[in-house]
């Protein structure tokens, strides 16, 4: 229930933040597959399964070949339980700082830093619940083919 409460939040934030200038929402979602592998003394080699999704819901504001500040809401999902037999998601709230650089009025080169905090609830533990921290680093390119460029074309 209060992760439904929580997307509905977001989703009406999204649709508001859509009416004003400089503002922009999206979705992205990511995959990983992975299988780590340790060895433990008196087991011996154990292999665990890493794969997980990750649903993001993203609003940021900010110029085109600027600065653009965004936060965003994440909802990873494990294939296999992590900690217990029981839940598989975390959910973690994030704020990006973007800096974009313009090669044409539709094309953005961009430098990414950002941190977020998240939550897992598990089941059998002094702690019903678990918090994670994170802190990311990136670089892309964004592609906007609503430039105002274009909109100015538009409008004369």
């Amino acid at each position: 229930m209060k992760n439904k409460i929580l997307l509905g939040l977001l989703t009406s934030s999204m649709i508001s933040g859509v009416a004003m200038a400089d503002m922009y929402v999206g979705v992205e979602y990511g995959a990983a597959k992975s299988t780590t592998t340790m060895d433990a003394p008196l087991l011996g080699t154990i292999e665990g399964d890493n794969n997980y999704k990750d649903l993001k819901f993203k609003v940021g504001s900010g110029t085109d070949g600027g600065v653009k500040f965004q936060g965003t809401l994440s909802l990873i999902s494990y294939d296999e339980a992590v900690f217990d037999g029981v839940n598989k998601d975390l959910m973690e709230f994030g704020f990006d700082i973007i800096k974009e650089f313009e090669v044409t009025p539709s094309v953005y080169p961009f430098l990414k830093i950002g941190m977020g905090a998240g939550s897992m609830t598990v089941e059998g533990y002094a702690e019903d619940s678990i918090v994670a921290v994170s802190a990311n680093i990136g670089a892309g390119v964004s592609y906007n083919s609503l430039s105002s460029h274009h909109l100015n074309t538009f409008e004369n």
